[in-house]
């Protein structure tokens, strides 16, 4: 692995693949001199495993760099393979990074229109650095996502690192909260040192953060105090560099995040993700019933049961009033289930072939998923709004 792309000489400017092979190479003999031909990780102690996380880590990103700029073919496909076995190297010692940029764009998001809007330009602005400094924009990149359960906060993370060709790291709760003194502020730490390693820039996404950026009061853990700090430190001004560092956060209870998460320069984009509408709707369903065989039901009727059982009538006026929303994972599940009843009368006939899903298999999986997104719960994002 060593002797792929090694170059003598120290002229090259830096980012150049020159001097990104020699950090590569560099990388590669640190880990060789941590192990020190040992293979069964009990023989490491906890510092040497950190180590090796934060080593892995850097010279997967860094490979993954060389496969794109190199113009040898073949070295671009041996670094790519080199980029996927670093990483999977890494997560074995913890490392939250994920492995390959997400495949999913902005198309797979349905509806929003509104939000993917104000999404693109805070890609322009993470690309456009110069700009930034012209209009002296000095608030980080950083964005909240905010918004019911299934409404597609994670895959607008993704299409965020597909559009910007970045790897994606993914963060919880159980990333950070460890059970010994220190050791919660040194996971952040690392985290925070992965990023760094990512020649090109990365995207962190933060997810469940109501639970690591909860408010702080006097009955707070002296661990959990520890964490907000080193945290609120490390994302101030987060990516503002120019270096596409980017850091962005989904939760369900936007109103018990500090408030000193929310200040500009740390958050500066508050986003909500609201339940898919109409058309949106309409979309999801199609997008998920393409190529399956309807019977007397057609994605129009599928689209008319969610209308009906998400609204209600008044006894005065009969006016319909929405009592109710789905969120894109409940329509899917809807669709799903319906398949899953499908395949459950297949078992039952020992049918070898495909059958079609009926309004009756709909009207099924309609009763077993209700709507999750309660008129309440929206008004309680609206008001944090």
């Amino acid at each position: 692995m060593a002797g792929i792309g090694r170059t003598k000489g120290t002229s090259a400017p830096r980012g150049s693949v020159e001097e990104i092979e020699r950090d590569f190479n560099a990388c590669i003999d640190k880990i060789r001199k941590i192990l020190a031909g040992r293979q069964d990780k009990k023989d490491l102690r906890d510092d040497e495993r950190s180590k090796l996380r934060a080593e892995y880590s850097r010279a997967a990103q860094l490979a993954r760099t060389l496969s794109q700029r190199v113009t040898d073919r073949e070295k671009s496909e041996i670094y790519a393979k080199y980029f996927q076995q670093l990483s999977d190297a890494a997560a074995g010692y913890g490392s939250v990074v994920r492995s390959k940029v997400p495949d999913t764009t902005f198309d797979d998001v349905k509806g929003l229109e509104d939000v993917k809007r104000l999404v693109k330009s805070f890609l322009y602005m993470a690309q456009n650095p110069k700009l930034l400094k012209y209009y002296k924009l000095e608030g980080g990149l950083g964005m909240l996502m905010y918004g019911a359960p299934g409404t597609g906060k994670t895959m607008f993370a993704e299409a965020i690192a597909n559009a910007m060709d970045l790897p994606l790291f993914i963060v919880t709760p159980a990333d950070i909260f460890k059970s010994y003194v220190g050791e919660s502020e040194q996971a952040v730490k690392q985290i925070f040192q992965e990023l760094d390693a990512c020649p090109d820039g990365a995207i962190l996404f933060v997810d469940e953060c109501e639970s690591i950026f909860s408010r702080r009061t006097q009955d707070t853990k002296d661990y959990k105090a520890a964490v907000t700090t080193e945290l609120l430190q490390r994302i101030n001004g987060f990516g503002v560099d120019g270096s596409k560092r980017i850091m962005i956060a989904a939760t369900n209870r936007p109103d018990v995040i500090d408030p000193a998460y929310l200040r500009y320069k740390r958050f500066s984009h508050l986003v909500h993700v609201t339940p898919p509408d109409y058309e949106a709707k309409r979309a999801i369903i199609e997008s998920k019933l393409e190529g399956i065989a309807l019977e007397g039901v057609s994605a129009e009727d599928v689209l008319a049961m969610t209308e009906r059982m998400t609204e209600r009538e008044t006894s005065v006026g009969k006016v319909r009033l929405r009592e109710a929303y789905y969120s894109a994972a409940d329509l899917c599940g809807i669709v799903e289930e319906a398949c899953r009843i499908a395949l459950e009368r297949m078992q039952a006939a020992d049918a070898k072939t495909p059958i079609p899903l009926t309004r009756d298999m709909f009207e099924c999986a309609f009763r077993k998923i209700p709507p999750g997104i309660s008129a309440e719960m929206l008004r309680r994002y609206e008001e944090f709004r």
